[in-house]
């Protein structure tokens, strides 16, 4: 305790004597105050002043101290039995600890146009704010710091079947472990799968297909419903046109069933070389191995118990079920639903050659999304490099412009259309390829375009109709949309009555699916390409168009 002679200060500070003694002197006045409470939010020097550069030792992150006062950007703090000075940024009165699920680029700010590191999955991080579905975070033990997405501290939910999904597994070849894919053909998923099947070992049952022709040389107890029996062994009854040598008992009540061996029935136009326990009930079921049933057109070469419901379904090995359209060269658990194709979406931002281009249509791409345009003036600089490069690599080529202001204004949002559809229009001049693909509205929160919740909720849907609409007045009749999946969600989802009835969506959601109908699904910023320096976002398209 102290008296303190309260009429007079000097540089900040009062003149105090502590009582009972014989000490006097003066005392900063700001030691007076009860201090506050905060973290260190990453790693932190301890100054020995408020202006110097030299520190006594550094504090680690998420470590309490008791903050004084400030001045000159840095807080007077005691840590434990040391004091000195920290700088404010690295201080946080809350700070929470989490778990980051998902590859995670390190954005410089909330607005994510720029990121300096890649977080991968699992690591911890301190999270310091968060506003419009970005938190800021740093790397627990690290100084990194940045902005990711706040879904990503969400835990992927298992894959039906097993484990945990990924979403570049959904369209590839030869996919092995469990995996769903609900769309139109999975095509080439390892998996149980169903479609025809022929060839399938143990008991098997081929049903439900058009009538039986031909049930020859019949071995075992059993009966074929066709109209001719040759070379029956054992009891059997033969009532259709022709079984030819099935062995066994069983039924063949199909057009032709032939060297079906084991118990089971076909009835399918075709089933051939059965072997095991399975059901056909398509047209065509080809060597199919284990117990299943196939009841889509042709399933062939199918290992593994599960269903295949799909057009084709090739090559699918483990347990699972395959009923989209094309599944294709991916490892492990997976969902796809819908026909799907695999793309990306590039800018000047990355460092690509025409052996690039060419490495991603080897790889399965199919189409990429280039950046083109930005606000009323700014064209990016590597557009028509890119588009003539994807082009003489056999990709779909699409292109999407920047919203440059948050403006209600409508001349604004149509003077940008304009200039979007102006560098298209000039593609086949620069590149020798006419633009023919979809031109997309890019509307998203930038450092420049001033973006608020309270645009999104009063303005975004009237906004996005008066640039849809413009470009299709002026002829780009391929016309779409890219948001945010919490944006779409929450603003612009029921609201596109003002919008061209064509309008392709395509939305970014950073998960394990994407919760919602769209055309087409960023999944991931910090995707790889072998052979190609650096990340990039990859998508799934479930539109033909593309």
């Amino acid at each position: 305790m102290m008296y303190i002679k309260m009429e007079a200060t000097k540089n900040g500070m009062y003149l105090a004597h502590v009582i009972g003694t014989g000490y006097s002197g003066y005392v900063d006045k700001t030691h007076f105050i009860k201090p506050v409470v905060k973290y260190t939010w990453m790693p932190s020097k301890l100054y020995t002043s408020a202006t110097g550069n030299s520190y006594k030792k550094t504090i680690k992150d998420g470590q309490k101290v008791s903050v004084f006062n400030g001045s000159h950007g840095r807080y007077q703090v005691k840590a434990g039995s040391s004091s000195g000075y920290i700088y404010a940024n690295n201080l946080a009165g809350t700070l929470a600890k989490k778990t980051v699920y998902v590859s995670s680029k390190l954005y410089t700010t909330s607005s994510h146009t720029k990121y300096t590191a890649v977080i991968r999955p699992n690591k911890q991080v301190y999270v310091k704010e968060s506003t419009q579905n970005m938190s800021h975070v740093c790397v627990v033990g690290t100084a990194q710091s940045g902005w990711i997405y706040t879904s990503h501290f969400t835990k992927p939910a298992p894959a039906a079947g097993g484990t945990t999904s990924t979403p570049k597994a959904t369209a590839g070849t030869s996919q092995t472990g469990s995996s769903t894919a609900g769309g139109t053909t999975a095509g080439t998923a390892t998996g149980s799968t169903s479609g025809s099947a022929s060839g399938i070992t143990g008991s098997a049952a081929a049903t439900s297909g058009t009538t039986a022709t031909t049930t020859t040389g019949n071995t075992g107890s059993g009966s074929a419903s066709a109209t001719t029996a040759t070379g029956k062994t054992g009891s059997s009854s033969a009532s259709g046109t022709t079984a030819t040598s099935n062995t066994g008992s069983g039924s063949a009540s199909g057009t032709t069933a032939t060297g079906n061996t084991g118990s089971g029935s076909a009835s399918a136009t075709t089933a051939t070389g059965k072997t095991g326990s399975s059901s056909a009930s398509g047209t065509t079921a080809t060597s199919n191995t284990g117990s299943g049933s196939a009841s889509g057109t042709t399933a062939t070469s199918n290992t593994g118990s599960g269903s295949a419901s799909a057009t084709t379904a090739t090559g699918n090995t483990g347990s699972g079920s395959a009923s989209g359209t094309a599944a294709t060269g991916s490892t492990g658990a997976a969902a796809a639903s819908a026909t799907t194709a695999k793309g990306l979406d590039v800018s000047h931002y990355q460092t690509l050659t025409q052996s690039s281009f060419n490495l991603m249509k080897r790889q399965g791409y199919s189409f990429v999304i280039l950046k083109a345009t930005e606000g009323t003036g700014y064209t990016d600089s590597k557009f028509y490099t890119y588009y003539k490069y994807a082009r003489n690599a056999g990709l779909s080529v699409h292109a999407y412009h920047m919203i440059g202001n948050s403006t209600t204004d409508p001349a604004q949002h149509i003077a940008e259309a304009k200039h979007f559809y102006q560098v298209l229009a000039q593609t086949k001049a620069s590149t020798g390829y006419a633009f023919t693909g979809y031109a997309f509205e890019d509307i998203e929160p930038t450092g420049t375009n001033s973006i608020t919740t309270t645009w999104w909720a009063n303005a975004a849907p009237a906004c996005a109709g008066y640039f849809l609409n413009e470009m299709q007045a002026l002829g780009q009749a391929k016309v779409g949309i890219y948001a945010g999946y919490f944006n779409w969600n929450s603003y612009l989802e029921g609201h596109t009555d003002t919008w061209p009835g064509n309008t392709k969506i395509w939305l970014a959601r950073y998960n394990t699916t994407l919760g919602t109908n769209a055309d087409v699904w960023q999944y991931t910023e910090t995707g790889t390409i072998d052979g190609i320096t650096g990340h990039f976002d990859l998508d799934i398209s479930y539109d033909p168009d593309f």
